[in-house]
């Protein structure tokens, strides 16, 4: 393959139709135009024979600039290089400047794959060598692009996301990169709740996926990782979801469970509520508790939620009452 280095007219060159880049972004177009003019130097393209001109086979952004900048020739590489392996050069341009987005990327692979014969690779493995990138790159890629086109995965999240997800049920997976997307979930969660989603009981595993769930990846973590009995697993989610408790809370909860567990001990205490107190639950109260209602009112100390009572209690004329996790938190409704 041969080269040239030449300064050419920028109206004698033309964009590539198969332009791994999509899109160019004008507030970064006018910054590196301003920045060729202040300089007056700009790092050579790379481009084709065509016709009486020259086609970009990398470098439409720096092309553009030349232009919004003013400038009348550009500076040059001419390869001499096959139409079919001009998607090829230009991926591999760009990959190593990188250039292109996630879905750029994933789309020029795609492409390149389903060219494989024209391009004589027979394996994946050839076309990672071929382009400078592993053949784990090459699969992710792939499956990115499938998942999106076919499954409708949001263009937003990264490939990593959806290749962390890979072996999961399609919905599933579909939700977890729409938490990502909305900012209800970390990117870096993913991992996690990828791993707790595989192994988690059907309940923490449909909070987990919840929007704007008070179950967090390192929650559902702690639980699943430390609670082996599914009794106490979902204990601690109802406790989450009702008491709102923080990941450290949760870590503290789970060893009080276990703790219990191991002296065989309740896991929930009774005490009595003391009468003529105003018993407080965040920003409600509640009037002091008459005499009718002591010794027939439970407090339940390490519940971590707020605890309704079913059973109708004698002498409270219809007044609900509701439990706390902290000492002598009641309130009745």
């Amino acid at each position: 393959m041969t080269m040239e280095l030449k300064m050419i007219p920028v109206n004698k060159v033309q964009p590539n139709p198969f332009q791994p880049r999509e899109s160019f972004e004008k507030e970064s177009l006018k910054e590196l135009a301003d920045s060729i003019k202040d300089a007056n130097i700009i790092q050579p393209i790379v481009v084709k024979q065509f016709g009486d001109g020259f086609q970009i086979i990398a470098g439409e952004r720096r092309w553009r600039a030349a232009q919004m900048a003013g400038l009348q020739e550009i500076p040059c590489i001419i390869k001499e290089i096959p139409q079919e392996r001009v998607l090829l050069e230009s991926l591999i341009e760009n990959l190593h400047r990188r250039d292109l987005t996630d879905v750029e990327r994933e789309n020029a692979i795609h492409e390149l794959w389903e060219n494989r014969e024209a391009l004589s690779f027979k394996y994946k493995t050839e076309l990672a060598e071929a382009i400078g990138v592993s053949a784990h790159r090459v699969d992710d890629d792939l499956e990115a692009w499938e998942s999106r086109h076919e499954k409708g995965m949001p263009s937003s999240v990264s490939t990593r996301t959806i290749s962390r997800t890979r072996g999961l049920e399609p919905e599933i997976r579909r939700r977890i990169a729409e938490k990502v997307a909305e900012g209800d979930l970390k990117a870096s969660e993913v991992d996690v709740v990828a791993k707790v989603i595989r192994k988690a009981p059907e309940p923490i595993k449909k909070e987990l996926l919840e929007p704007r769930s008070f179950v967090t990846p390192k929650m559902a973590e702690t639980i699943v990782d430390k609670l082996p009995n599914e009794e106490d697993q979902t204990l601690v989610l109802e406790e989450i979801k009702r008491e709102r408790l923080t990941e450290d809370e949760v870590e503290e909860r789970v060893i009080d469970i276990k703790r219990a567990r191991e002296a065989g001990e309740p896991l929930r205490k009774e005490m009595l509520v003391q009468e003529g107190i105003t018993y407080t639950v965040g920003e409600y109260e509640c009037p002091p508790l008459q005499k009718t209602l002591s010794n027939q009112v439970r407090w339940e100390k390490g519940l971590g939620g707020i605890k309704l009572f079913e059973e109708p209690i004698p002498n409270i004329d219809g007044m609900i009452v509701y439990f706390s996790k902290t000492p002598f938190d009641v309130v009745c409704l």
